[in-house]
């Protein structure tokens, strides 16, 4: 088989099959031109014989010679078809190499080529789908970001009450994960178990109704207690208690963070999402845990603002005292006016259509009359007494040692004069005052009650047009 293959020109190069081919074609012409000469010139040798062996010799000869060029052109034709098809994007085709040639080579040339092709195409998509995952991410992160400064923003600027600042902050952080949810609990003032304060996204878990007890000993307690974070996804082994508190809330994926201050446990806050087989990576964690940070800090600046707010004295337009300090002051005179057994007499002074001063004149104009007028209580104020501006167009006096009808004197007086200040304009006076006036005891015997007596004073003045 071997030798058979040495004597033919299967395994032979191009060039040399070509100049066979071309022997091969080539000895037609020289058959009939050697059949011509020997009609023409040695006419003694024309037999049928000579010229039948002739004839079947050139046909021999031309067959083989196309049988040759077939077998050269077949295969680079069949060569351009499969690269064609390759070249459309059909790169698990494969072009045979029928001889160890030339055509042999480039045909395994042309499959090694396909082979790295389709080897660089799917790393190209491999990579492709990879940057895309990178791009996801770096969006989830970018509006993530985005989320933080808004909240951030809102908490300086101290534009949202806390309630409508919480279901901001908690909306955006249940929305940077795919299908994610979202619960923040915080602290009951009674008996400081964490209950559910807002939450988002929340569909299938059995999260709202939980309460988390302050003497518990379950996994959520343990987080609030030890101020630890808890990761619940693919990636973690849940102890038995996880497992039990996954079941029971029917959660797929979590982080629980525990929001606190320096001194108090503020609340907890849970995210999560039911993506399957979802692992939380680092920065996940971290950037909840800044979501957390941020509502933190948005609890304790409430809890501060409103601490602030109970320990400031006055109003801040007018300078008088505040509601709370006056009723606390006059909670304590009363005490003294029983234990001293003397007079202690409250005075409220309420401005007649002053909202109506206000929408016809605007806020500035109002505010200017409110502040005229504080001055002229504060200088016509007896040494022992105390005013303060207790709602938007109502202010006390408070006057120990003085009677219910020594009290009415000064109030009719202060009246004159606080109606004096001439705040009219086009006709319509912000001025004009009613007064109602109470004395201890015969009013009342506590501060509350003494107001509401002063009140229903005012009411009876003013009659049906009155509105508290």
């Amino acid at each position: 088989m071997n030798l058979f293959r040495k004597l033919t020109v299967v395994n032979r190069g191009l060039r040399y099959k070509l100049m066979i081919a071309f022997c091969l074609m080539s000895i037609i012409p020289l058959l009939s031109c050697v059949y011509i000469i020997n009609i023409y010139l040695f006419p003694q040798l024309d037999n049928p014989l000579t010229v039948s062996i002739v004839v079947l010799v050139s046909i021999i000869v031309s067959l083989l010679g196309l049988f040759l060029a077939k077998s050269l052109i077949e295969p680079v034709i069949d060569m351009a078809i499969e690269a064609k098809l390759i070249s459309g994007g059909d790169y698990d085709r494969r072009v045979a190499a029928p001889f160890e040639d030339e055509v042999g080579n480039l045909a395994d040339s042309i499959n090694f080529m396909t082979r790295k092709i389709k080897t660089n195409m799917d790393e190209i998509k491999s990579y492709g789908r990879k940057m895309g995952e990178v791009n996801q991410d770096i969006q989830e992160k970018v509006m993530a970001l985005s989320s933080l400064l808004q909240i951030g923003d809102i908490i300086a600027a101290g534009s949202l009450q806390l309630d409508a600042l919480l279901e901001i902050a908690v909306e955006k952080v249940s929305t940077v994960f795919e299908n994610g949810f979202g619960i923040l609990y915080m602290p009951k003032e009674e008996d400081g178990d964490f209950v559910a304060k807002t939450s988002c996204g929340m569909e299938k878990e059995n999260l709202t109704g939980l309460v988390i007890r302050k003497d518990g000993t379950g996994i959520l307690e343990k987080a609030v207690a030890n101020r630890s974070v808890i990761v619940l996804d693919k990636s973690v082994k849940p102890s038995k208690d996880l497992a039990d508190f996954k079941t029971a809330s029917n959660i797929a994926n979590a982080v629980i963070i525990p929001l606190y201050s320096s001194r108090r446990n503020l609340g907890l806050l849970i995210v999560g999402n039911r993506v399957a087989d979802f692992r939380y990576k680092d920065e996940d964690t971290d950037m909840i845990r800044v979501f957390a940070k941020q509502i933190a800090i948005a609890i304790e600046s409430d809890i501060l603002s409103r601490r602030t707010s109970e320990l400031s004295i006055t109003d801040d337009l007018t300078n008088l005292y505040n509601k709370r300090f006056i009723l606390n002051r006059l909670e304590e005179e009363i005490k003294r006016a029983i234990f001293y057994q003397r007079p202690c007499s409250f005075i409220v002074f309420s401005l007649d259509q002053f909202d109506l001063f206000r929408q016809s004149h605007g806020e500035l104009a109002a505010e200017e009359a409110l502040r005229r007028i504080a001055k002229a209580i504060r200088e016509n104020m007896m040494p022992i007494g105390k005013a303060a501006r207790i709602s938007g167009f109502e202010f006390a006096v408070l006057l120990p040692e003085k009677n219910k009808r020594e009290a009415s004197y000064v109030a009719e007086e202060m009246k004159k004069m606080i109606e004096a200040t001439n705040l009219i304009r086009d006709g319509k006076a912000a001025a004009k005052v009613t007064v109602g006036v109470s004395e201890n005891p015969i009013d009342g015997a506590t501060s509350d009650e003494l107001f509401k007596r002063a009140e229903e004073a005012i009411r009876q003045a003013k009659g049906d047009s009155y509105a508290k």
